[in-house]
C-alpha cells in the first residue's frame, strides 16, 4: 500500500512541474502528429502500389536522414537552446506537410517530403528527451522517463490507430491539414518552456571563418561522443536494445498494410487498428506496469524477459494464421476468432517491447552526462537509420515474395534466438 502511494506521489510531483508538464504537453502534441503522419502515408503507398517493398522505400526516407544528419544533429543541438530547436523543428514540420497536402497521390513527391521531414526530426529527437533532466530533480527522473515514455507511445498508439479511420473521415487531402496542425500546437507549447540558460538561440552568422570554426566543433562534439559510448559501456548496451526495439517497430509498420492485406484479408485501413494499434497500447500498458510494479525487479531481468517474449509473441502472431489453413483447426480459427486472438498477441508484444525500452531509456538517461546527452541521443537516431536500413529494405522485398506472415515468424524466431544467447552469455559472464 505504501509503495502505491509513494509512486501516485511520484507521479503527481512530476506532473505538479509546470515546465515538465509543458515539455510533456509539446510531446503529445508532436509524437500524436508524427505517427499519423507516418502511418497514413505507409497506407496511401501501399494503396497506391499494393508493394510491400514500396512502403519500405517509404521507411527509408525516414531512416536515410538519420544515418547522414543523426550524429552531427546531436552534435549541433548540444550547442543551442533546445527550447528554440523544439520550436523550430515543429514549425518547419507543419510546413513541409503541407506538401502532402498540394501534391496528393505523386509518389516521388511523397518520398522527397517525408526525406525532409525526417531531416528536421534528426533535431528534434535529441533536443527533447535531454531537456527532461533540467526540468526534473534526479530523484523523479525514472517517474519522468516513465510518463514520457508512456506518453511517447500512448501518442504513438493513437496516431497509429486513429490513421485508418481519419484517412477515411477526412480523405487523402484534408487529413494532413489535421497533422499540419498538430506540429504547430506542439511548437507552441515547446515555446512556453524555459529557456537554457547559456545556450545561444541561433546558429552564428554565416562568415566562412565562423561556418569553418562551427563545423570544426560539430566534428569534434561527433568524435567525443562516440568515444563517451565506448567507453561506457552501460550506454551502448543501452542504445543497442533502443535500436533494436525502434527497428522492430519499424518493421511492423512496414508489413503492416500487406499482413492485412495478403495475409488478414482485411482492408487495409483496417491495419492501424488490428496490428500497430494494440502493439502500441501494450507499449502503453507496459511502461505504466514498469514504472508502478516493475521498477522492483532488476532492469537486467526485464530486459531479458521482454527480449524471449517478444520473439516468442511475433512467432505465434504468424503461427496462429498459418492454422487457419489446416483443415483441423479451421473450425478454431474462423475470422470471428482470429482477429481479436491476433489483436491479443500484438498488445502483448507491445507489453514486451515496453521491458527493454522503459529501463534501456532510463539507463541511457542515468549514465550519459548533461553535456554528452544530444550527443548520445542523436547516435541513437543515427544508429536507428543506419543499422535499419538493411532489414526494413530486405522485409519488405522478402515479403513480396515469400509474404508478410513467413517474414513476421522468421524475425520472431531471430529474436528468441538473441534472447536465449543473451541469458546464457549473462549468466557466463
Amino acid at each position: 500500500m505504501n509503495d502505491r502511494h509513494a509512486n501516485k506521489s511520484a507521479f503527481s510531483a512530476v506532473l505538479s512541474i509546470r515546465p515538465f508538464r509543458t515539455l510533456w504537453a509539446a510531446q503529445l502534441c508532436s509524437q500524436l502528429g508524427f505517427a499519423m503522419l507516418l502511418f497514413v502515408l505507409a497506407l496511401r503507398v501501399y494503396q497506391q502500389t499494393g508493394s510491400n517493398a514500396a512502403v519500405s522505400g517509404l521507411f527509408l526516407t525516414f531512416g536515410v536522414p538519420a544515418v547522414i544528419f543523426g550524429i552531427a544533429a546531436g552534435a549541433i543541438v548540444d550547442h543551442l537552446d533546445k527550447r528554440i530547436v523544439l520550436v523550430a523543428a515543429d514549425l518547419s514540420r507543419a510546413i513541409l506537410v503541407l506538401g502532402f497536402f498540394l501534391f496528393p497521390g505523386i509518389l516521388p513527391i511523397m518520398y522527397l517530403v517525408s526525406f525532409a521531414t525526417a531531416i528536421i526530426t534528426q533535431f528534434y529527437v535529441p533536443a527533447e528527451a535531454p531537456t527532461i533532466p533540467r526540468l526534473v530533480p534526479p530523484q523523479l527522473l525514472v517517474t519522468a522517463n516513465s510518463l514520457f515514455s508512456f506518453t511517447y507511445y500512448s501518442s504513438l498508439g493513437i496516431g497509429s490507430i486513429i490513421a485508418g479511420p481519419v484517412l477515411r473521415l477526412f480523405g487523402s487531402h484534408a487529413v494532413f491539414l489535421l497533422i499540419a496542425a498538430l506540429f504547430a500546437l506542439a511548437a507552441w507549447f515547446a515555446w512556453r518552456i524555459p529557456r537554457e540558460i547559456g545556450k545561444p538561440t541561433h546558429l552564428p552568422d554565416p562568415s566562412i571563418a565562423k561556418m569553418i570554426h562551427m563545423a570544426q566543433a560539430v566534428a569534434t562534439s561527433m568524435r567525443e561522443g562516440l568515444a563517451y559510448v565506448k567507453a561506457t559501456p552501460s550506454i551502448t548496451e543501452a542504445l543497442l536494445l533502443l535500436t533494436g526495439t525502434q527497428i522492430v517497430l519499424a518493421l511492423l509498420g512496414t508489413l503492416g498494410p500487406g499482413f492485412a492485406d495478403r495475409v488478414l484479408e482485411i482492408d487495409i485501413r483496417d491495419a492501424s487498428i488490428l496490428i500497430m494499434g494494440p502493439a502500441v497500447l501494450g507499449i502503453i500498458f507496459g511502461s505504466l506496469w514498469v514504472g508502478n510494479v516493475g521498477y522492483r525487479f532488476s532492469s537486467r531481468r526485464l530486459i531479458q524477459s521482454g527480449i524471449i517474449a517478444a520473439g516468442i509473441f511475433l512467432i505465434l502472431i504468424a503461427l496462429t494464421v498459418r492454422l487457419k489453413r489446416v483443415a483441423l483447426f479451421a473450425w478454431f480459427y474462423a475470422d470471428p476468432i482470429i482477429l481479436p486472438i491476433e489483436f491479443l498477441l500484438f498488445f502483448f508484444l507491445g507489453v514486451a517491447n515496453s521491458m527493454l525500452d522503459v529501463p534501456a531509456n532510463s539507463a541511457l538517461q542515468k549514465e550519459a552526462s548533461g553535456a554528452m546527452r544530444g550527443r548520445v541521443y542523436g547516435l541513437l537516431t543515427a544508429a536507428v537509420g543506419g543499422v535499419g536500413m538493411l532489414p526494413i529494405v530486405l522485409t519488405g522485398v522478402l515479403a513480396d515474395v515469400i509474404g508478410p506472415g513467413k517474414v513476421i515468424f522468421a524475425l520472431g524466431g531471430l529474436i528468441t534466438l538473441y534472447g536465449l544467447w543473451r541469458m546464457r552469455y549473462n549468466r557466463i559472464t
